[in-house]
């Protein structure tokens, strides 16, 4: 990715690797105070394995990415509530979120 900025006038780091499985996983980020940058990858080995990320409205997932084993996305993470949920059960997905 290019052209994408962090300015991290807030300095928190969350890093939290979800272990997965077919239903929604709520990914936590109260110790956050603003959403900023996200990395998120897959630490899937197996090819047909994806996991997906994205917003959380009540217990429905709005897939962000869908990411294949070993992928990787950068996004911009708005105020709200986000998730995960995988295609295929333990998979991995690791999340590293700027704040601000």
């Amino acid at each position: 990715a290019s052209g994408m900025t962090a300015s991290m006038s807030s300095t928190g780091l969350l890093t939290s690797t979800l272990n997965l499985g077919t239903s929604t996983t709520a990914v936590v980020t109260t110790s956050l105070s603003s959403l900023g940058m996200c990395l998120a990858k897959s630490l899937a080995t197996v090819t047909t394995h994806t996991v997906s990320f994205g917003r959380l409205v009540g217990t429905n997932l709005y897939s962000s990415c869908t990411l294949k084993a070993g992928e990787a996305a950068l996004l911009r993470l708005t105020a709200g509530d986000y998730a995960a949920q995988a295609a295929v059960a333990n998979s991995k997905l690791l999340l590293t979120i700027l704040e601000g």
